[in-house]
């Protein structure tokens, strides 16, 4: 009897070994489990991180242009035209900005604006191409109205900032090249236009005429309905040397502070008949109007542009040299 008790015993000794041995292993391998799970999900977190910084760093609706977006059937060479609203932001006074302050105001400084104006061209739907100083250029290659209702969102968002003085925009619309370059190693895309360059050309003679907003003719006329749901006038044109025509531009003042926007409100009649006399080339009773909106507006950029250009050709009227109507040259 005490044999058997002695080995009944033994038996539930190496049982409960047996069990312990099996309930380590089972502990191991549950342990083995949740670290693979947590691997993996750790895996997936990394990877959800590295495609959101390749979507923020490439321009993926101009990827899109090629291949349906799939990166790896890009090839070097490969290029593209499509027709785009094209907008050019950008600040004037950032050269005197970087010899006053240090590295890091710099970029402070640099990302408290750009983190206002590119989530209003994110909204519409715009591709960012280029970050150029303190500003970018943008296309939009859905609906061009897109580009204004955008630069009317990044004017609301600025003037309520410190950055109000300093910043301008310019919007057109017309073909643009997109295009591979590079080595097989390192490529990216390039876009080719002169409706890049006369966005940019627009954002830096928009500093001139105290504009927010200037937009050329071939944008407007994509636009539905453009002098009923925008507060703009009519500038005038600008020759481009390279097409051999005259560019008509308008200054959109919707996006101005309100003391601007109230005063090109109550002279855009007068400012308007005096670009008209002015395109007619009746100098002198275009610089009477240029006078009287300058009476009632003295910061307008535009009418004192005007009033120079008229007082150097009535000066010069007599030697015979026939006087442009255009604002510039681009």
């Amino acid at each position: 009897m005490g044999q058997i008790m002695i080995y009944g015993l033994v038996v539930l000794a190496v049982f409960a070994a047996v069990m312990s041995v099996c309930f380590l292993v089972q502990r191991h391998r549950c342990r083995r489990l949740l670290q693979s799970l947590e691997d993996s999900r750790r895996r997936e977190e990394m990877a959800g991180k590295r495609e959101r910084i390749y979507s923020a760093m490439l321009p993926c609706r101009l990827l899109q242009l090629f291949k349906q977006g799939e990166l790896e059937k890009l090839q070097i060479g490969e290029q593209k035209s499509v027709k785009a609203a094209v907008l050019s932001y950008n600040i004037p006074g950032f050269a005197r900005i970087v010899r006053q302050q240090s590295a890091e105001e710099i970029f402070r400084f640099v990302n408290k604006s750009l983190n206002l104006v590119v989530p209003c061209i994110l909204y519409q739907e715009g591709e960012i191409d280029e970050y150029v100083d303190a500003g970018l250029s943008a296309f939009f290659l859905s609906e061009p109205e897109r580009a204004l209702c955008c630069a009317v969102s990044v004017c609301d968002a600025l003037n309520q900032t410190g950055i109000r003085e300093l910043y301008s925009i310019g919007l057109t619309y017309g073909d643009i090249m997109v295009g591979m370059v590079g080595h097989e190693r390192r490529f990216e895309t390039l876009t080719i236009s002169e409706t890049t360059g006369l966005a940019e050309f627009l954002q830096e003679l928009a500093v001139r005429f105290r504009a927010r907003i200037l937009v050329t003719g071939s944008l407007k006329e994509q636009i539905p309905d453009f002098d009923k749901s925008y507060n703009s006038r009519y500038l005038g044109s600008i020759y481009l040397k390279t097409a051999r025509l005259n560019e008509e531009i308008y200054d959109v003042y919707d996006g101005d502070e309100p003391a601007d926007k109230n005063g090109k409100r109550k002279t855009r009649l007068l400012f308007g008949k005096g670009v008209e006399l002015f395109q007619n080339k009746n100098f002198e009773d275009a610089r009477l109007h240029f006078i009287e909106v300058l009476k009632a507006n003295r910061m307008d950029g535009a009418a004192k542009e005007y009033l120079y250009l008229c007082n150097r050709y009535i000066a010069g009227k007599d030697t015979g040299e026939d006087p442009p109507t255009y604002l510039d040259v681009y």
